[in-house]
């Protein structure tokens, strides 16, 4: 008979874990939270290795590791590890979030399924729709709102030394791509990277904004558990392509923000069709089947939109499409979403 998952015990093992810098358990220090054992058996923690040497981070993921699969019902145990919760500097001393209503995430996983390009499109489209909107591109190592957006001036900031986001389409805009020199890497560790995404969101001055919309990176790390943990979002949207790999690196992506209490809000399919002459449809990266994406991410899938040359086009030209079938397609997302984050509580 398998023994059923023990939630209070796999608390107390690890507030038995000693941090290894002092001051209580892991638990007690803040250097382990967001605990869950998922009802298949599946144990999660986020452990912060900061100002720990490698060999002790490793001993210390090592131990909790043990721990938590000697727990009764544990069969599987993700540890994550994160080095961005005292290295990333000062929290600035104003809110730049402070007026922000929703802070709302656009994420895949994967690169190259078109994520920068609806997060931009969709902040345009609840722009039309009479909201308030920014737009914050938090990849810090690939930025392309500003090309999308055809933004060619700098971020400037105030005499205070707070960042003042560029205007554009009806958009407050900011990003590294407005900020650093366009044609250098921007080659930062990540405990730089999820400072970077905290000055720029809470160190800017936003103003009053309905939502502030975050093109996030691909992967699964620092600047994902930042985003969480010091911006507050109302939830996350999830770009794929119907291509079982990209909907698997989603799934991955879905994982981590239930296991940081971030709601899915849904999902996009992205360049799920070509629409052809005569109604005739083309499927590149395979027929998109709404009941198993939806299935696969957990979300409902908010629409299915078409790879379109003319979205191409204009994003290259930085003059973003206010007509045509995927403006339409996101349209409807953007109401879906403006009734989803309204009816959550204040």
């Amino acid at each position: 008979m398998t023994t059923p998952p023990d939630s209070t015990a796999l608390g107390a093992t690890l507030a038995a874990v000693p941090d290894p810098l002092g001051g209580g358990s892991v638990v007690a220090t803040g250097r382990v939270t967001g605990v869950k054992l998922a009802p298949d058996g599946t144990a999660s923690a986020i452990l912060a290795i900061d100002g720990l040497p490698g060999r002790a981070a490793q001993a210390l993921e090592a131990e909790i590791t043990r721990r938590m699969r000697a727990v009764p019902g544990v069969a599987r145990v993700r540890v994550i590890q994160t080095s961005e919760r005292h290295q990333a500097g000062p929290a600035p001393e104003v809110d730049g979030l402070a007026q922000v209503r929703h802070v709302v995430a656009v994420a895949s996983g994967k690169g190259g399924v078109g994520k920068s390009t609806v997060a931009a499109n969709l902040a345009l489209a609840l722009r039309r729709q009479g909201w308030a909107v920014g737009l914050l591109d938090a990849d810090i190592h690939g930025p392309s709102a500003h090309i999308l957006l055809g933004i060619g001036t700098r971020a400037a900031a105030t005499p205070e030394r707070r960042l003042l986001p560029v205007e554009a389409h009806g958009l407050k805009v900011l990003g590294m791509g407005l900020m650093a020199d366009p044609d250098r890497a921007v080659a930062w560790r990540g405990p730089m990277i999820a400072g970077a995404l905290v000055q720029m969101a809470e160190g800017a001055d936003w103003g009053p904004l309905d939502a502030l919309v975050v093109d996030m990176p691909p992967g699964t790390g620092d600047i994902q558990i930042t985003l969480a943990q010091k911006l507050r979002p109302a939830g996350v949207v999830l770009v794929s392509t119907p291509q079982a790999l990209a909907v698997a690196d989603a799934r991955r992506a879905a994982a981590l923000f239930r296991q940081l209490d971030v709601p899915i809000l849904g999902t996009v399919a992205n360049m799920a069709r070509i629409d052809g002459a005569g109604g005739t449809a083309f499927h590149p990266f395979g027929r998109a089947d709404p009941a198993a994406l939806e299935a696969a991410l957990g979300a409902p899938v908010l629409a299915e939109l078409p790879l379109d040359p003319a979205v191409t086009a204009a994003s290259d030209a930085g003059t973003p499409l206010a007509t045509g079938p995927v403006a339409d397609a996101l349209g409807i997302v953007a109401a879906r979403l403006r009734e989803l984050l309204d009816a959550r509580p204040a």
